[in-house]
């Protein structure tokens, strides 16, 4: 670095001139309750053994700072190809005040064996369907292997009632 450059970052820091500094988003905490993980366990295993995506309702609360899931029930659908599965039946089911939203499974039955791990687009329009649906952000994961998952508050940042 030049002399004249050092220069201009000092006199920068001794101006007293800050720049915006990145600031991480508060996620919150995500609790497993125990009544729910063998429900979810036995998502993820339906789903393997069907080679198909499995979607569940999900129900907690979701607080300021975290989303506490303490139970969930298979949504019943007529049927799911490998990375989709039919959203109506879980609009019509998943919904407060028994539900706080949806969990579902990533397993593909394509050539590439490994499922994914983040919301598709796809999932992302459902996520909004329910929102819009009913008027309140919604709790939304997805299964990624037996034990892994990914979760959302969405919209994060929304006004959120504890549920």
């Amino acid at each position: 670095m030049t002399r004249l450059a050092v220069s201009f970052l000092l006199l920068i820091g001794l101006a007293g001139i800050t720049f915006p500094r990145p600031v991480a988003a508060q996620l919150p905490t995500w609790i497993i309750e125990a009544p729910a993980r063998p429900a979810l366990s036995a998502l993820w295993k339906r789903s393997v053994a069907a080679r198909a995506e499995r979607v569940a309702c999900i129900g907690g609360r979701v607080g300021t700072d975290t989303v506490w899931i303490t139970g969930a029930e298979p949504v019943r659908t007529s049927g799911a190809d490998s990375l989709t599965a039919e959203g109506e039946p879980s609009l019509e089911q998943c919904g407060p005040p028994r539900w706080i939203g949806t969990v579902h499974t990533h397993v593909r039955s394509t050539d590439d064996p490994e499922p994914t791990g983040r919301f598709s687009p796809g999932d992302r329009a459902q996520m909004s369907a329910w929102v819009s649906r009913w008027g309140r952000p919604g709790a939304f994961c997805v299964l990624h292997s037996a034990e892994g998952a990914h979760c959302e508050v969405y919209p994060w940042g929304a006004q959120r009632r504890p549920s």
